[in-house]
């Protein structure tokens, strides 16, 4: 009877049947955490529309390719090693284990890290980039944690643990495949498996190393990472400043009596609010709303949707691509931009407008402060006039989510005020708002009068912790963001000031790879002209954009800012620079003819 009992558990009884429940849980749990990243567009078992297009596509989607991420998938190596473990009885020793154990355990490593970047960042690993990233972003992260020694302790040794569950299941995979009574039947379906795996890596070995292919490659996902490495390690190396110099040279143009300008980018500000419908209705109505109280003050704006470099994370490449007119999409491209220019200045939109008279301040509110040499870096690279820093807020009330930093409510407000008691040139006001970055709880709230702030208590909001919660924090976060701005440009702009309000990055956790890389970029100003003259550049009127789909890019706004500004204030006669939508690119111009006097 314990037998019968035995047999009827999970892997319990007869070898083959241990044999194959453990082998297939091993393969399971490769691409498992990839599926539980992307656990809202993804379903556990295959999708019932595979046959949709017809039976040949359907067996292609069920044995080479699905776009749903689900967990039954392939491991050509730990196929091919195991069938030779099972076929091969001279190799049944312990060498041969260890070698099977220890490339499992390095799968399994790689493939939570691919699940990683690819669900959070979306993007491909490549070890050059992500090394240069988390060097520079998990000390923040754990300063930012606040954890006890306790919680690194647990969870080093979780991973401890996990490690040795892993070993035991692979040793059980590998003593049921040894057992004498395996079936043959058995023995010829792990060769023919192994023959299908080596087919399909060697028929389909580009495509091997992406996440959608069923037959999945470690070899091939470490030759495509190493190869990306090194191609980006190039192209970093190997950047030329040559054209950057020469377009964004305006040394010979002068600007007469140019307006205020204002940079504010709002964090996590994505086109998933267009695209999702838990976000859009919401959404929608509020910009109706406060595209009238804009209107009824007399402010004019027009809209656009811009493509930016990054995804889900790395604002600081957002914002550094717009204004150095460079697409800049990785860290250490970020980096060595960062330690080329510090003893020479790169020409960029700051640089540009305070030759031209203005007074180029930077806005940065996180309460985490560097050290003052590392200010001293950030100040040499920027070129700014002025940094108002944590410690220049004089804020003494309580902090908000990540960072964690003052309401954004009283950092522009305060800055603002402050910035224009102490010069009567024109403005180049550059931030990027806090209280919307993830996890968006706690949370400020909106006040009528800024100087409260540093008493009024925090709103009360949902944990965030499902999926419903977090898009509700989410959606709380942009509108108190989108309130608080329409505010600050009714109560500080006049009519020689030109707001320029820019999403960095689509919202990790609430927005999925198909959203597209695309963040909301309106423009806001009193002198409807001036507005006006973005149309060209595919701006729409009015806060919202009928056509859900990027018009214009963060590189390339610098030089068509300069265009605008140009055309309505440059000394006459003025020659036009040209309009490089893809921005400057290290060996040659793109420039839109079109747009070319």
């Amino acid at each position: 009877m314990l037998k019968r009992l035995s047999s009827l558990r999970p892997g319990g009884g007869h070898p083959n049947r241990r044999f194959a429940f453990w082998f297939l849980l091993l393969n399971v749990l490769l691409f498992l955490p990839l599926y539980l990243f992307n656990l809202e567009t993804s379903t556990l078992l295959p999708a019932t529309s595979l046959f949709a297009d017809g039976w040949w596509m359907g067996v292609n989607r069920l044995f080479l390719w699905r776009d749903n991420l689900d967990p039954f998938r392939m491991s050509l190596e730990l196929t091919f090693l195991t069938a030779l473990w099972v076929n091969v009885r001279p190799l049944r020793r312990q060498p041969f284990r260890a070698i099977i154990a220890s490339l499992y355990l390095l799968t399994v490593c790689y493939y939570l890290y691919e699940a990683i970047v690819v669900s959070i960042y979306l993007t491909d690993p490549v070890f050059y980039s992500q090394y240069y990233l988390a060097r520079d972003g998990l000390p923040f992260l754990f300063r930012h944690l606040q954890a006890s020694l306790w919680f690194y302790a647990l969870g080093l040794g979780g991973l401890v643990a996990g490690l040795g569950l892993l070993l035991m299941l692979v040793n059980r995979v590998l003593d049921s495949a040894a057992q004498p009574t395996l079936h043959w039947a058995l023995r010829i379906t792990m060769v023919l498996l192994a023959g299908f795996c080596l087919f399909a890596g060697v028929r389909y070995q580009r495509f091997t190393a992406r996440p959608e292919m069923v037959v999945s490659s470690l070899g091939f996902k470490l030759q495509h990472n190493i190869a990306a490495s090194r191609q980006l390690y190039y192209d970093v190396a190997g950047f030329d400043d040559h054209t950057v110099h020469k377009v964004y040279d305006f040394s010979n143009q002068r600007l007469r009596q140019p307006p205020d300008l204002y940079f504010i980018f709002i964090e996590s500000y994505g086109s998933v609010l267009y695209k999702r419908p838990h976000f859009t209705n919401a959404y929608l109505a509020l910009l109706t709303e406060l595209e009238g109280q804009l209107q009824d003050q007399g402010w004019h704006s027009r809209s656009a949707l811009s493509e930016s470099p990054t995804w889900g994370g790395g604002s600081w490449m957002a914002y550094t691509s717009l204004m150095f007119g460079l697409r800049i999409d990785s860290h250490p491209q970020y980096l060595a931009l960062f330690n080329k220019y510090q003893l020479e200045g790169y020409p960029d939109l700051g640089r540009t407008l305070r030759a031209q008279g203005y007074h180029y301040a930077w806005i940065s509110s996180i309460a985490e402060e560097l050290d003052e040499r590392t200010w001293a870096k950030y100040l040499r690279f920027t070129g700014v006039d002025e940094w108002l820093r944590h410690r220049d807020l004089a804020y003494t009330g309580p902090h908000y989510g990540w960072g964690p930093a003052p309401p954004d409510q009283y950092v522009l407000n305060y800055a603002h005020q402050a910035l224009k008691a102490k010069t009567d040139k024109p403005l180049l006001f550059v931030t990027i708002t806090q209280n919307s970055h993830y996890p968006w709880v706690p949370h400020p709230l909106l006040v009528d009068d800024w100087r409260t702030l540093g008493t009024v208590a925090p709103a009360t909001m949902a944990s965030g912790e499902t999926v419903e919660e977090k898009r509700l924090n989410y959606l709380h976060a942009i509108d108190y963001q989108l309130r608080m701005l329409a505010d600050f440009v009714v109560r500080n702009g006049d009519e020689k000031s030109l707001f320029f309000l820019i999403g960095d990055h689509q919202p990790p956790q609430v927005s999925r790879r198909d959203d597209g890389w695309d963040t909301p970029f309106h423009i806001i100003g009193k002198d409807k002209a001036l507005v006006d003259a973005f149309a060209t550049y595919g701006f729409t009127k009015g806060l919202q954009v009928s056509d859900p789909t990027p018009t214009v890019r963060h590189e390339g706004f610098y030089s068509l800012l300069m265009r605008v500004l140009l055309q309505r204030y440059g000394a006459r006669p003025v020659s036009l620079p040209p309009y490089l939508p893809n921005g400057a690119i290290h060996a040659e111009v793109e420039v839109d003819e079109a747009m070319v006097q």
